[in-house]
């Protein structure tokens, strides 16, 4: 059944996410891991929009199965499986940033660790909340609307914390 989840992701947008990790250090330069991760434009701007756009046509991709999945589990564990696989997907991709901007920029200096950490956790709240406003397209007709509001939330976030600290 989650082979199935994810073969309606798109492949091409997984495969431009995947490059765009591995090219993370050489757009990043030589800087820490907090510079990287939250100063830096490319996560935040670039990365997580792109990140946007995969789950908005994941859910694309889903409406179009929808009636025979309602009729065949019910629509309460339909809308409820759906939730909770964007959720782990979102999950999974912030880990792996977190994960592999350690491998590529070293640890987190001590000096930067309060701001570094208070990041990656609202990153991760702000993440799941614009996945939960594409999760809102389930059952209705493709806007672009859905895929807009979340984008704007992630500059709104990005801008507001680099100026916070």
């Amino acid at each position: 059944m989650i082979k199935k989840w994810f073969k309606l992701l798109d492949v091409k947008v997984m495969i431009i996410l995947i490059m765009m990790l591995f090219a993370s250090p050489i757009l990043c330069g030589k800087n820490t891991y907090t510079i990287c991760l939250i100063y830096s434009n490319y996560l935040c701007v670039y990365m997580n929009n792109v990140f946007l756009l995969m789950n908005y046509q994941f859910t694309a991709q889903y409406n179009r199965l929808l009636s025979p999945i309602i009729t065949r589990i019910g629509e309460q564990k339909t809308y409820t499986s759906v939730y909770y696989f964007l959720m782990m997907v979102s999950f999974i991709y912030t880990m792996i940033i977190y994960i592999s901007y350690a491998f590529f920029f070293g640890g987190i200096l001590p000096e930067d660790m309060f701001v570094t950490i208070l990041f990656m956790i609202l990153n991760l709240i702000v993440t799941f909340i614009e996945t939960t406003f594409i999760y809102l397209q389930i059952g209705q007709k493709k806007n672009f609307i859905y895929l807009a509001l979340p984008i704007f939330m992630n500059f709104l976030f990005h801008i507001v914390y680099t100026k916070l600290f």
